[in-house]
């Protein structure tokens, strides 16, 4: 018994005494973690007080304890550790590692002009911004144009001296203009080749939300590395991510966005027509009894909201950047939209010690269209031109037509009774490995996959003009193609720094494969409309051999072989040189191989003895360029004779499909070549709140391509394509950026940019292939005037209008023009003829200017963007055709008017100088106000920021068409101003960014 009860107290202890230690354990673990996890607070500055939102703090030697600032530069985070380390970093400052002592932090960052250098990209890397020897412009996000903002192009413009960005249309699937340094190829491509994270890309193709920056490379000795396609510049994009230890993160930004005509043609209405009626002017319209207004009943206003949520973290060994994109945009002419998704996955991981670094990246992306802009277009023009009397729809319900006028048609029909679904899509993988071998020198492979389809599917229905006019039953088509990319490229780097001289060695091998291919169909008279575009084979046309069906198929392949010096001497001297070797399948026999070399110095005045302690000059730096670069023809086996299966001959009984030569061969067939000298000067003063750089270029393109008339025989094809030409283009660059104000509060920054661009063709014709005077005639007014608006001569400039040159008129209503020679007559139909014409002004601006400025006071940031372009001339085809009493159309409500204040017109259509105009123009091309909260409250959230913008919102011209920024598609014929264009709209967004 008692030795019973004696276990039992002990089992009792030993119970109490477990629980005891259990409890003691547990309190001690509890003071130990309270100890640890000490929560603090801080504030980021800069060395002027201004505080800086979104740097990145960390607890050393941990894997995810991190924050961001806000707006206020303020933080609060718990420590997991005692005795811990903050990591603080944020790009351009020097980062820092702090010790807490205390729950109160406060970090003051250095700029850290090195690390701001890092991030300037250039071909195949980086380079120190200090060391740059050629033209480069480099704009990162913070400097990015927010708003409304349709791809990668709107986020610069303006801000690149030298770079051409023009849109001209309000069409929501419309796509940039783009030239930077004039243009340098009469057949070639005019556009600078772009690369997204180095692969070739489309620049509407990446969400503008992911890119992190946007570097250009303007002159020849930076562009030479790539060879036969850097002779337009080359656009360098590249998208956010991550390269440290930082939270994971989770960002939205959004926007919608309503929008209108930025300005609308003055047609008669039907009022000024009966107006015009009851004072004697002769209407060339019968009174209908309707008040329609035409382009109110196919347009309305557009609507775009725009969502983007972007999910990153990791750590300095591993991280991942997820972005989810989601555009829709409906255009202000009915069914006309744009409709966007865009998946991008990009994870960077480190392994061995770092000396691996492996980076994959997923970019996937569909876009929906409606109408194209030449369906609305023509819809536009019928709207304008309609009788504003005639009613939509007669009284049995079917459209209101007139058969008896030509080329005159509903556009109510044309909008609704047109079907158009268009698709892009777009596939891109990349995987990059770069290996450490030694310390300085690693090698690198970059493989991608770049796949891009296109489906078109087209219908009209019985009820559309083109059907009632020629009695078919509806008319379908469907057309789609495909093209597959694969991209190789090997490249290897060693960096060493010995004393003074400090240099990298650069080299490597690109291997591109393209393959295109596509089909088409089409059929017209089908039993229904119901079917659209996707039971083609009803069609009756099918069995009567009169449908339509073709395919095609092409490849081609480019090597290239590069290598580059980069050399550095007592960080004052800086010298470049690149060459690059490539070959091409487009090429000729004779000239499959082509070499692209560059060189360019630098040398930084403001580190010589006799400047490095005149305080006042932080920058000062002089550079100079040369280098070759080309551009490649734009189609497959050009250089082969090709042939074409057309029209039928009798042969033993039947009819047989004929085998026609379509081109000649060329084994001459080459690249066309452009040697650049760019001259520059790079300066920074007063701390650098006076800063920016001054270049002039000389560019000089040889072997230009053109198709030239040959005899046949010998030839096979009345035409060859060949390497003849050569052109000159000249100018110069100037971008300022001031800081007028800063204080703790309130800080005013401003950039402009200017450029001047002279062009010049130096000749068209060598002893074999010969142009005929050395001039050709091009370009087209188009019905019913069809007069060539544009002469190409050797001496003159492309994009010089050609026509004849109207002074006056005569009592009676008559053009009366100036002859080259200096008389005047009245125009008869018998002189039009070149005899009596003569140059009438250029289409390209000779001047390019954009001005930024951006204020911020506490948490509020304006931004005030304007664009201009000047001296060039712009022809008003709307006025040409409409800004006339004689035509059996509506017209303009200033064709009543006199002209030369003498009298009303009383001639036909006709091309003539009076339609040719000043095209100088000032815009405001943005403004944007945002507010910055203040989320110290919400512990949820790391920045919150609302904007409200608004594009292209006024614009100070004599012009007098609808707006002087215009289509620039076809570099021969710069200046019209097409009277079907999609008009440009004005748009005011409202948007939202949050980070979680």
């Amino acid at each position: 018994m008692n030795f019973t009860n004696h276990s039992v107290l002990q089992n009792f202890g030993n119970k109490l005494f477990k629980k005891k230690l259990g409890f003691t354990i547990f309190f001690l673990f509890t003071v130990l973690v309270s100890v640890a996890q000490t929560k603090i607070q801080g504030s980021i500055k800069d060395i002027h007080g201004v505080p800086i939102s979104g740097v990145s703090i960390m607890e050393k030697n941990t894997s995810n304890n991190g924050v961001l600032s806000d707006f206020d530069g303020n933080f609060q985070m718990t420590l997991q550790k005692a005795n811990s380390k903050l990591v603080v970093s944020y790009i351009g400052f020097a980062s820092q590692e702090v010790t807490v002592s205390g729950n109160k932090v406060e970090v003051v960052l250095i700029e850290n002009t090195e690390q701001l250098a890092d991030v300037v990209v250039v071909g195949y890397g980086t380079q120190k911004k200090s060391r740059v020897t050629s033209a480069i412009a480099s704009i990162k996000e913070k400097d990015f144009t927010r708003g409304d903002i349709r791809d990668a192009s709107d986020l610069i413009r303006g801000k690149v001296a030298g770079l051409s960005i023009s849109n001209g249309s309000g069409d929501p699937s419309a796509t940039p203009n783009i030239s930077l340094r004039g243009v340098s190829t009469l057949l070639g491509g005019a556009g600078p080749l772009v690369l997204i994270n180095g692969v070739p890309g489309s620049i509407d193709t990446v969400a503008p939300n992911e890119i992190a920056s946007i570097d250009v490379l303007k002159d020849a000795s930076a562009a030479a590395i790539y060879g036969t396609r850097g002779a337009n510049g080359v656009i360098l994009i590249t998208t956010k991510t991550v390269n440290k230890d930082m939270p994971s993160t989770i960002t939205y930004s959004g926007f919608t966005s309503v929008s209108d005509f930025a300005n609308k043609a003055k047609f008669l209405d039907a009022g000024q027509q009966r107006s015009l009626r009851s004072q004697g002017f002769t209407i060339p319209f019968a009174d209908g009894g309707a008040s329609t207004d035409w382009l109110k009943e196919i347009s309305g206003s557009g609507f775009s909201q725009n969502h983007n949520l972007a999910f990153k973290g990791g750590n300095a060994k591993t991280n991942y950047i997820v972005n989810l994109n989601y555009v829709d945009q409906t255009g202000v002419f009915k069914n006309t939209f744009n409709e966007e998704y865009r998946f991008s996955f990009d994870v960077n991981h480190s392994m061995f010690n770092d000396k691996l670094r492996v980076n994959l990246g997923l970019l996937n992306g569909t876009r929906n269209m409606g109408l194209d802009e030449g369906t609305v277009g023509y819809a536009y023009r019928q709207s304008m031109i309609r009788n504003p009397t005639a009613p939509v729809y007669n009284p049995d319900g079917t459209y209101n037509e007139d058969p008896a006028k030509f080329q005159y048609y509903n556009p109510v029909a044309i909008v609704n009774e047109t079907i158009q679904d268009r698709k892009d899509t777009w596939q891109r993988f990349t995987a990059n490995l770069t290996l450490d071998l030694l310390p300085g020198w690693d090698v690198g492979a970059m493989f991608a996959k770049n796949r891009n389809t296109g489906f078109n599917g087209y219908a009209e229905t019985k009820k559309h003009y083109s059907n009632t006019i020629n009695k078919r039953n509806g008319v379908a088509s469907r057309d789609t193609g495909n093209t597959d990319n694969d991209y190789m490229e090997l490249t290897t780097k060693y960096h060493k720094k010995l004393d003074k001289h400090e240099f990298t060695v650069l080299g490597g091998y690109s291997y591109q494969y393209s393959m295109n291919e596509g089909f088409s169909a089409s059929n017209y008279d089908f039993p229904t409309d119901s079917f659209s575009y996707n039971n083609l084979g009803s069609g009756n046309a099918l069995t009567d051999g009169k449908a339509g069906m073709s395919s095609y198929k092409n490849d081609n392949k480019l090597i290239g072989f590069f290598g580059r010096l980069n050399y550095d001497f007592n960080n004052k001297y800086d010298l470049l040189v690149s060459i690059r070797r490539e070959g091409s399948s487009k090429f000729g026999a004779n000239y499959q191989w082509g070499n692209f070399p560059a060189v360019s110095a630098g040398w930084s005045i403001n580190k010589e003895s006799f400047l490095e302690d005149v305080a006042a000059i932080n920058n000062l730096k002089i550079r100079a360029g040369y280098g070759v670069t080309g551009v490649i023809p734009n189609d497959s086996y050009m250089s082969k004779t090709l042939y074409n299966y057309s029209g039928y001959f009798f042969n033993n009984g039947q009819w047989i499909k004929g085998l026609v030569p379509a081109s000649n061969p060329n084994p001459d067939l080459r690249w066309e070549k452009t040697t650049e000298v760019n001259i520059g000067l790079d300066f920074g003063f007063a701390n650098n709140r006076i800063s920016g750089s001054f270049d002039v270029y000389n560019k000089k393109t040889s072997d230009m391509l053109w198709n030239y008339g040959v005899p046949t025989p010998p030839y096979l094809f009345p035409t060859m394509t060949a390497n003849v030409g050569k052109m000159e283009n000249k100018g110069f660059e100037v971008l300022l950026n001031t800081i007028p104000v800063k204080t703790e509060n309130f800080v005013w920054n401003s950039s402009m940019t200017f450029s001047h661009n002279k062009n010049k063709l130096t000749s068209l014709s060598n002893d074999l292939y010969k142009i005929e005077g050395d001039y050709l005639n091009v370009g087209n007014t188009g019905d019913p005037i069809s007069f060539a608006t544009h002469r190409l001569e050797v001496g003159q400039s492309i994009g010089n209008f050609w026509g004849l040159k109207s002074v006056d008129i005569t009592t009676d209503g008559k053009w009366i023009v100036e002859l080259p020679d200096g008389t005047r007559q009245t125009l008869t139909t018998a002189m039009y003829n070149d005899n009596n014409k003569q140059y009438l002004g250029n289409g390209i601006p000779q001047y390019y200017a954009g001005w930024t400025n951006t204020f911020s006071y506490k948490k509020f940031d304006l931004s005030v963007i304007l664009t201009g372009a000047f001296d060039f001339q712009i022809l008003n085809s709307q006025r040409m055709f409409y800004e006339n009493p004689t035509i059996a159309y509506n017209m303009l409500d200033t064709a009543y008017d006199k002209v030369y204040d003498k009298a009303v017109l009383n001639y036909n259509q006709t091309y003539v100088s009076y339609y040719i105009e000043q095209g100088d123009y000032v815009k405001v091309d943005n403004v944007t106000l945002s507010y910055n909260f203040d989320v110290k409250p919400f512990k949820f959230l790391s920045a919150m920021r609302l904007y409200v913008s608004g594009n292209n919102l006024g614009t100070f011209t004599k012009y007098k068409g609808l707006d002087p920024e215009i289509k620039r598609e076809d570099p021969l014929t710069q200046g019209m101003d097409n009277r079907d264009k999609y008009p440009s709209t004005r748009s005011f967004t409202l948007g939202l960014n949050v980070t979680f």
